[in-house]
């Protein structure tokens, strides 16, 4: 089957644009749903069904989404946060100047995005049967190097010489890359990884010296 997104967004993708999750009732609909789809399948998974895994009414259900549709959006919007959350939680964790540590840490957050102990996580066989992997995929590059470029890259600047012009371009060439490189290879060792970010990059590794603004 393929995803049509619904011509009018809903409130939970209102939301979503606002830059938060979405919370309450619609919250807990949309991960009733979520997890009705990771189990069952998309085709699977009927309105009543979500209601009641929810514990609610089809018309409760009715008043928070306009249609099955609008939830399966409200999922992939859920999809997209948990990645640049986790790349958030990775940003706030890491150890000031210890690149190394960092970088190891951030491959492993990249794995773990993709894969758990039983192989792709379940969401990815969401995308692929509602036929909007590829799609999802530029979504997600692109928030993820938002973050990084407005988070990331302007704290390393203050400390490092930034070697590389077209920075954005360059982390979705890179995103994309590591993307690829799990999907042809899923057991390439953390070691490949942090080397194919350190020369895309073209990261200085050294102990970091105060400079001035780029601004």
């Amino acid at each position: 089957m393929r995803f049509e997104s619904t011509s009018s967004s809903s409130a939970a993708h209102e939301a979503y644009k606002k830059g938060r999750r979405i919370e309450g009732r619609a919250s807990d609909i949309m991960q009733a749903a979520r997890d009705l789809f990771e189990t069952k399948g998309v085709a699977g998974t009927t309105v009543k069904d979500i209601a009641a895994e929810a514990g609610i009414t089809r018309e409760l259900f009715y008043y928070y989404f306009s249609s099955k549709n609008d939830v399966v959006a409200a999922v992939l919007d859920d999809y997209v946060a948990d990645i640049v959350e986790s790349v958030a939680v990775w940003n706030e964790t890491r150890r000031f100047g210890a690149m190394s540590e960092a970088l190891r840490d951030c491959m492993a957050t990249l794995r773990r995005t993709l894969y758990d102990a039983n192989g792709p996580r379940p969401m990815i066989a969401v995308l692929e049967e509602l036929g909007v992997r590829d799609s999802f995929d530029v979504r997600a590059v692109r928030e993820t190097a938002e973050f990084l470029c407005k988070n990331v890259a302007e704290e390393y600047g203050r400390y490092h010489d930034v070697r590389i012009d077209l920075l954005f371009e360059m982390f979705c060439v890179m995103l994309f890359g590591l993307v690829g490189l799990l999907k042809i290879d899923p057991q390439i060792s953390d070691e490949k990884l942090m080397r194919v970010v350190e020369q895309t990059l073209r990261l200085d590794m050294e102990p970091p010296i105060e400079r001035p603004s780029l601004k």
